[in-house]
C-alpha cells in the first residue's frame, strides 16, 4: 500500500538546526483533555439512568480533531507587551525573527475575534511544507487550544504547488502581557485529498432513521467509534 507522506523541508540550515519541528498532533493533545474523567458520575462509573454517564472524553468526533493532522511549535520564546499602538512582540535571537506584521492596509478590512487587537501578525517558523501531488492542506488554529493569548486564522493551501514557508496569520489577545512560550502550539495542519464535489438532498423516511438510533444505541456507548476509520499521522 502506497504511503502518504507529508514533507517538511526546512528554507535554511538555521530552521533545521534551531526551529522546533512540527509533531503530530496526537503528541500535542492539551493537559485539560487528558484530565477529563472517563465518566460523569459521582464514583466515575458508568450508569445509564437517566443517560449515560460518559464524558466528552469518549466523543470520536473530539478525539479526531484533537489528534489530526500536525501542529506547528513556536521556535522561540516571544516577549509580548504594549504600547499606543497595541501589542509589541520582542525576542532574544539575533540572526533571524520569529515573528513579522501584516501590512495593515493589506487586512485593514480583515474582521477581528472578538477580544483580540487588530495587528494581524505571521509566524516565521521557516519549513516549506510539501504535499504529494493532488493533496492540499488545511491550517487551524490548534484544536483543543482555545485560551491561548493567540488565535490563528485558518486558511487551506495547494502544498503539492506552493512549496515554500506559509506564515500562518495570527492575532494578540487585547491587553496580553507576558511570554509566548517556546513550543507553544501556534496552528495545527491537516492533509487532505483534493476531490470534486456536488451536493444531494433525500429523505429516505423516518422508518430508515429510527432503524440507525436503534443501532447507535445498540451499544451502550462506543458504536460509532468502533466504526470509524483510524487516522494516522506520524
Amino acid at each position: 500500500m502506497k504511503k502518504n507522506i507529508i514533507t517538511f523541508e526546512a528554507s535554511s540550515d538555521h530552521v533545521f538546526e534551531v526551529h522546533e519541528r512540527p509533531i503530530p498532533a496526537v503528541k500535542a493533545i492539551p493537559d485539560w483533555w487528558k484530565e477529563i474523567p472517563k465518566y460523569a458520575s459521582e464514583n466515575n462509573k458508568l450508569v445509564i439512568n437517566p443517560a449515560p454517564s460518559i464524558t466528552v472524553k469518549q466523543c470520536a468526533p473530539t478525539v479526531d480533531i484533537l489528534s489530526s493532522g500536525y501542529i506547528m511549535p513556536l521556535w522561540t520564546d516571544v516577549l509580548v507587551t504594549q504600547n499606543e499602538f497595541g501589542p509589541y512582540v520582542q525576542w532574544n535571537s539575533l540572526s533571524q525573527s520569529p515573528i513579522d506584521v501584516w501590512q495593515n492596509t493589506q487586512v485593514s478590512s480583515f474582521e477581528i475575534p472578538k477580544g483580540f487587537s487588530s495587528t494581524v501578525f505571521k509566524y516565521m517558523h521557516g519549513w516549506n511544507i510539501i504535499t504529494p501531488p493532488g493533496w492540499s492542506t488545511l491550517f487551524i488554529h490548534p484544536a483543543g487550544y482555545q485560551n491561548l493569548p493567540i488565535r490563528s486564522i485558518a486558511g487551506i493551501v495547494d502544498t503539492d504547488i506552493l512549496t515554500t514557508p506559509i506564515n500562518c496569520p495570527f492575532f494578540i489577545k487585547e491587553n496580553f502581557e507576558g511570554v509566548i512560550e517556546k513550543g507553544t502550539p501556534m496552528f495545527q495542519i491537516i492533509p487532505f485529498k483534493r476531490e470534486s464535489w456536488e451536493s444531494n438532498f433525500t429523505n429516505p423516511g423516518n422508518e430508515k432513521n429510527k432503524h440507525e438510533v436503534d443501532k447507535l444505541y445498540s451499544k451502550i456507548y462506543g458504536y460509532y467509534s468502533s466504526k470509524r476509520h483510524r487516522k494516522e499521522y506520524k
